[in-house]
Parts: structure tokens; sequence; C-alpha cells
């Protein structure tokens, strides 16, 4: 369940779709389940705070602490409900839910600390120490401050139930809902999640599209996301076509004919149905939108994706399949990102490659965003 299931770096072009991604997204991740988690992971902690907890102890008591959340939550909802995390894995989940949202935590402000969550840990004893300073008299009774300090949102510990994990649900309550809007305006307010929360809190329907492209209220969205969601469409149906290239050349080196018919078809309908659309797509105005964005885009992946743009569009050229060019240019590259582990020059390797690779679709985090903003607007409606 957690690998990240738009790998399709194959080719090397995560740092762009991330790109991508994030401005659309933010905070937002492929392995991320349910919106209710990014409360459930501070209540927890603040708690362990509250307790003392030393920092040489913190990890292994939130481990205990997020495996009572999963207890509460498999009690509390139904066994249909999806999104737990946890369910099949139980004891043995390697990577917790804290692992999982953190970084969600941090872009949406709701953590105000700029820390790793081993630094959080470690850091735990100064938390201590500093929550003890802020003790303060009142009517001649000692009372302490919040647990949290300066690491999470001053609203969030007044939303935390008393009775916080046993009650533990994945329904968010209106107050909820209410500071993840308020955040989501304040830290990322040209984003799209951003623009779909406001929008259905204006009473318009909740999301029904297969793609961020494909949503009705397209039409409406700001100029400067269309434009880049234009730009992500073209970038989906361009790499595809490489995958394909890269697919077909694994199957006619593992000598498995009806996968490489298959594969040749699919990539001469590719050339004749979804090529053309990016046949007038400049990448010069592409560039601009997906360099500087946090993530690694070498000038090396960029010169891949301009010769294979330029390849693939060339009016002589029926099929990629048939371009000695086209077959090079996708098989360094594949041989320079994996090196001795690359499946076109190691036999050992391609005998493990399952007969598609790098070929799903790139949604940009769109099928975790519709979960999130469908729990959001849950939420929102209650009274």
């Amino acid at each position: 369940m957690f690998q990240e299931r738009e790998s399709r770096d194959e080719l090397g072009i995560g740092g762009i779709r991330d790109s991508i991604a994030d401005q659309l997204f933010p905070g937002t991740s492929t392995i991320q389940t349910r919106l209710r988690y990014v409360f459930f992971i501070p209540w927890q902690f603040a708690r362990l705070d509250e307790r003392h907890t030393k920092a040489p102890a913190f990890p292994a008591a939130s481990r205990e602490a997020e495996s009572r959340l999963l207890a509460a939550l498999l009690q509390n909802e139904p066994t249909s409900a999806p999104g737990i995390i946890g369910r099949e894995a139980g004891s043995t989940l390697k990577r917790m839910p804290s692992s999982v949202y953190w970084a969600a935590l941090g872009s949406w402000g709701i953590r105000r600390a700029d820390l790793s969550l081993q630094q959080y840990f470690g850091q735990a004893d100064l938390r201590d120490v500093a929550r003890r300073s802020r003790r303060r008299r009142d009517d001649d009774e000692w009372s302490e401050a919040d647990a949290s300090g300066e690491v999470w949102h001053p609203q969030l510990m007044k939303l935390r139930p008393l009775d916080f994990p046993e009650s533990a649900v994945l329904g968010l309550t209106r107050p909820e809902s209410e500071l993840l809007l308020d955040l989501w305006r304040s830290r990322h307010p040209d984003s799209l999640l951003t623009w779909l929360a406001l929008d259905m809190a204006s009473g318009h329907e909740s999301i029904q599209a297969v793609r961020a492209w494909a949503h009705p209220r397209f039409a409406s969205f700001p100029a400067q996301t269309r434009t880049l969601l234009d730009h992500a469409r073209r970038f989906d149906v361009l790499v595809r076509g490489a995958a394909l290239l890269y697919n077909l050349q694994l199957a006619e080196m593992g000598n498995r004919q009806e996968l490489e018919e298959a594969y040749r078809a699919e990539l001469a309908k590719w050339s004749a149905d979804e090529a053309p659309s990016c046949r007038d797509w400049q990448l010069s105005a592409f560039w601009p939108r997906v360099l500087g964005q946090g993530h690694t885009i070498t000038g090396e992946t960029q010169r891949f994706i301009e010769a294979w743009h330029g390849l693939s569009q060339l009016p002589s050229l029926v099929s990629p399949a048939d371009s000695e060019e086209a077959r090079e240019l996708v098989g360094k590259r594949e041989q320079r990102l994996k090196g001795p582990r690359s499946r076109l020059q190691n036999p050992a390797v391609l005998a493990q490659w399952g007969g598609r690779a790098g070929l799903e679709p790139l949604t940009y985090r769109w099928p975790t965003t519709t979960v999130f903003l469908n729990d959001w607007l849950l939420g929102w409606r209650q009274s």
C-alpha cells in the first residue's frame, strides 16, 4: 500500500510530476488515505508531551499511541470504511500515519515548527522544559500552558475530544473543516485544493471526475490553474508514449511476442490519436511553471523530454516503434538512470519485469485530493 503509485519514474520524470502536484494540491501524497489523520497525529503527540514523555522513549510511545488509534478506529468505524491505515498490517505496519502525514502538517500550517519527525521526537525534553517554564500563577493555583508549545496551531488542542483516542472516527466536525479551510486559504491561496474547497463551501456539488482537467467546473477554475492543468494533461500524454516504447523494447528483449504485438499496436494508436494533442505544446512555456518548485529537474531530464517531444511529432513517423532514434533515446535514458539495474542491460532484472512498467496514468494526486475534499465537505455540512 505504501508505495508511490504514480511511479512512472522508469524514465526519471517524477520531479516534474511532483512539481505540478504540489502546486495544485500542496501537502498531499499518494499514500495518504483520510483527511482527519492531520488532527489525530498532533492530538496524540501533544498527549505524549502532556505526560512528560522523554526523548529516548518517544518513538516507542508514539508507535504505541498510533496502535491505540488504529484499535479505536477499527472498533468505531464500519468494517467497510476505507482508508484506515494499518487495517491489514496491524502491529507489523512499518510506516506509521505520523510519517505519512508529517509533510502535510507543515505545509498546511498545522505544524508551525520546521522540523523533521525524528527531530520532533528528539526535542521532547526541550519541549518539556519550555512547557514547565511557561507555568503561570492564577488565583494562587498553578496551571500549565498548552503542552503543544510552539509546535502546533493554537486552535488545534481546543478541537481535541476529551475522550480521544477512544472516540476516534474518520469523520470531521464542522470546526475542524473550518480550521482547514482557513489554513488552506492562508497558506495556499492559489492552489486548486483551496479553490475547490471554497467552491464546495459556496454550495456546489462534490467532485465527480476521473482527472482534474475533466472536472465539470474546469471552465471556472482560475486561468493560471487551467493553464497548469493543460500542461499536466499534455505531459501525461507525452510521457505515456515514451513508456509504451520502453515496454515494447522490454517485450522484444524478453521474447514475449504477445506483449510485443500488443505494445506495438498500442504505440501506433498513441502516435495517431494522442500524440497530436502535444503538437502545438510549447515547452518554453512549460518549464517556467515546473522549475524552481522544490523538486529536482535536471537539465538532462529537460533535454530528454524536449527530444522525445520532437521525435514523437515527426510528420513522417507513423510510430516511434519504427524510429531507431526514438528507441535509442528511451533506451539510453533508462540505462543512465538505472545503471547496472537497467532492464535493457541486465537479463536478471529483465526477468523480474511484470510486463507493464511505468504506465500508470499521471493523476497528480487527484485521487487523494478527491477523498480529502469529500471528507472535508462532510465535516463542513455538520451542524
